[in-house]
């Protein structure tokens, strides 16, 4: 069996003969012939010397300008978007009962600043029959270099598909799940290969384009419409590092989020030694970047080793966003819901009723009153203008929140979050971070945050000139007897007893005079803001019962323009 090289590295006789053997595929559309397998291109030009190997490097190389290319889905997996076209229309992933042979790996090892993919699929012809192993490799972000090889039987093509999985793992296919990384050798990503990305793309089209006839309310159908856009998740995961294209949101399964948690835990726990081990924290991190994939380009690695409680607690924020897009993905591929009228099966999957206030209602101007009040004036980067207010009820919340309701020192809070997590919040509720999560990464230990400073919510929500966008939520939150901190304490879940919640004493907190309290005994801390010992409140419950939602806020940021 011959192999072709990519063409960059091949002689121009070689190159002929790529063009030969693809002119006949496409008279054939079937195999390849016997003799040999299809060439796929690679990414750039690099030296001409080098051995054209099965080669996994991440060198630099010179990029040029592509083509715009598809993925295609045919059976559970979607094609590797670089395959030939004349073998994307003739084959698919080859699957044998529930094992798909699709692998994609990452590698990242700061100290040899590589950060490197690696895709691996074994290929069945769509009239049956014929069998190739796909593979492509390259630096994170790039197209990198690619190999087909073929024709084989089947058992051929898994064999070779599977004794090059272990060659870059150090792993048996059949052992994957659940097992570990090796150093200096790839990490698989699992994926997760429900119904898929045609089907979500298709109803999150759909979802956009269906405000006019949707029988929701066009305020409540607007706001549905924009937090479940996946579009919008895949833009804000990007801006943050995240490189979708190795792991698709779409593809996300809940081990690998949770594979995350639990390197970020290491690594704080070397953060937090007395003696931080440098060489510890690189290895590290290359296994976090293997597993969460980030596209750095070719920028040093060494410039993103996670070193600091303030890096530790960005990457945290990713995951827990990666977290609530997991579940979003997996509420927006149910096909059980009515897709005649995708707005409204979105915003009954909620399982939440939406309200709008009127303007000129009681309710909006009360809040509209909170929010301006407590914007800090630390926070002078941005002012909002409010898009909508609805009145929001979960089902279940009232009857777990009603054996608090007499616990007393009920306050209605605020509490913001990034775009990309609320269909996950309005679906699930307000969680708890998992085990695996890393304590330090929690102020006052792992539990449900809120302030009652608006502003201080508000930088939660991450917006931006990209993105202006932004959703809170109004809680009515049963804090009973408080312990009170001046400093953060990871162990203050550990309550004292008699005490419900934590709160965290702030220098500036609203006038307590000037509350509201409601018919029922809620307080609502609307008064303007009065100096205290620290900086801003936090309120801390580490029981999701204590929790009711009351009012969400869809607004838009406003940012200055410094000079």
């Amino acid at each position: 069996m011959t192999q072709f090289v990519p063409y960059s590295f091949a002689s121009p006789r070689v190159c002929q003969c790529v063009l030969v053997v693809c002119v006949l595929v496409r008279r054939l559309h079937t195999a390849p012939s016997n003799a040999a397998a299809a060439a796929v291109t690679d990414g750039g030009d690099q030296d001409k010397t080098k051995s054209a190997k099965d080669d996994d490097g991440d060198d630099k190389v010179q990029c040029k300008k592509e083509k715009i290319v598809t993925a295609t889905k045919k059976g559970a997996a979607v094609l590797d978007q670089y395959i030939p076209d004349n073998i994307k229309t003739a084959y698919h992933v080859l699957q044998v009962g529930d094992e798909i042979y699709d692998a994609t790996m990452n590698q990242t090892n700061v100290g040899g600043n590589n950060n490197k993919f690696y895709i691996i699929q074994a290929l069945e012809s769509d009239a049956g029959g014929n069998f190739m192993v796909y593979s492509r490799w390259g630096r994170v972000g790039t197209r990198g270099k690619g190999k087909l090889q073929g024709p084989f039987s089947r058992e051929q093509a898994i064999d070779e598909f599977e004794r090059k999985f272990h060659d870059k793992t150090d792993i048996h296919w059949s052992y994957r799940k659940g097992s570990h990384c090796y150093a200096h050798k790839y990490t698989w990503l699992e994926m997760d290969y429900g119904e898929a990305d045609k089907e979500t793309n298709k109803k999150t089209s759909s979802i956009t384009n269906q405000l006019e006839e949707t029988k929701l309310e066009t305020r409540t159908a607007s706001f549905i419409s924009l937090i479940c856009d996946i579009s919008m998740m895949k833009q804000q995961m990007v801006e943050i590092g995240y490189n979708a294209d190795k792991l698709p949101l779409g593809k996300l399964s809940k081990s690998t989020i949770l594979k995350g948690y639990d390197v970020l835990k290491r690594i704080s726990n070397v953060i937090s030694g007395a003696d931080t081990d440098r060489t510890q924290l690189e290895q590290l991190t290359g296994e976090f970047y293997s597993v969460i994939p980030h596209d750095f380009g070719f920028k040093k690695m060494s410039e993103f080793i996670i070193d600091t409680p303030q890096k530790l607690k960005a990457k945290l924020e990713m995951v827990e966003a990666l977290s609530e897009i997991e579940i979003a993905i997996k509420l927006l591929e149910d096909d059980s819901s009515d897709q005649d009228d995708p707005l409204y099966a979105r915003y009954k999957q909620f399982c939440c009723d939406f309200t709008p206030l009127e303007v000129d209602s009681e309710e909006y101007s009360m809040i509209k009153t909170y929010l301006t009040n407590t914007h800090g004036k630390t926070h002078t980067g941005y002012t909002v203008d409010i898009v909508q207010i609805f009145k929001v009820s979960r089902l279940g919340e009232m009857e777990r929140f009603q054996k608090f309701a007499s616990a007393g020192n009920r306050m209605l809070l605020w509490h913001g979050s990034r775009l990309t997590n609320w269909a996950g919040i309005l679906s699930q509720g307000l969680r708890i971070a998992p085990p695996e999560a890393p304590i330090s990464g929690f102020m006052f230990g792992k539990g449900v945050y809120f302030a009652d400073m608006f502003s201080k919510s508000a930088n939660y929500c991450c917006a931006s000139e990209a993105c202006k966008s932004g959703v809170l939520l109004l809680c009515e939150v049963a804090l009973g007897e408080m312990n009170e901190l001046l400093y953060g304490d990871f162990g203050a879940d550990n309550l004292p007893n008699g005490k419900l919640s934590t709160k965290g004493v702030g220098q500036t907190e609203p006038n307590i005079a000037e509350s509201k309290i409601t018919d029922d005994g809620m307080v609502i801390p609307l008064g303007k803001p009065e100096k205290g010992s620290l900086m801003y409140n936090e309120y801390i419950v580490y029981n999701v019962d204590q929790i009711r939602m009351r009012y969400i806020l869809n607004v838009n940021f406003n940012f200055k323009r410094w000079g």
